[in-house]
């Protein structure tokens, strides 16, 4: 086991202990949030571009990485604060054990595409020390492949949503 591994299962068991600890509702708001993000942030990205561009003087190469991120994490926490208003109205309901062992499933899938999406992007900078990293790793190359190929499912469907990630 490398130290890719190491870090890819330490972070995969944390995302399954707070699936089970957050239940499966609220790791479903937050699929969807990454989801959502991700899909938005690579379709908006070039407004994003535009904006910050005319507002801040910033290095050309960095801002569509920069309009990716900001536009991720607003709908992020657009999304979750939604969730917690839907589940603070909910939490009435008994869901039980079967609503902790679905969220620890559901909670090893979310954090698998959230490294998944990191390495996509860090891939996309042409940085020589992933290379290494995948090398020895039995983890790394299943875990990498969770994004692209949840792009490649999802665009098989929805067409508009292939194009989105061609585009990046």
């Amino acid at each position: 086991m490398s130290k890719a591994d190491l870090v890819i299962a330490i972070i995969l068991a944390v995302g399954t202990f707070l699936g089970y600890k957050r239940g499966f509702l609220m790791e479903l708001f937050f699929l969807v949030a990454i989801v959502a993000g991700v899909f938005l942030g690579f379709k908006l990205m070039g407004w994003g571009v535009e904006v910050l561009a005319r507002e801040f003087n910033a290095d050309t190469k960095v801002l569509p990485y920069i309009s990716f991120l900001i536009i991720f994490a607003l709908v992020l926490v657009l999304v979750l604060f939604i969730g917690n208003r839907i589940k603070s109205s909910l939490d009435k309901t008994f869901l039980g054990r079967v609503d902790a062992v679905a969220g620890a499933a559901l909670g090893i899938l979310k954090y698998a595409f959230s490294i998944s999406i990191l390495i996509w992007i860090f891939e996309s900078f042409k940085l020589d020390w992933l290379d290494s990293l995948a090398k020895d790793s039995v983890l790394y190359p299943w875990v990498a492949s969770v994004a692209p190929g949840a792009a490649s499912f999802f665009g098989d469907f929805l067409p508009f949503f292939k194009e989105t990630f061609r585009q990046f």
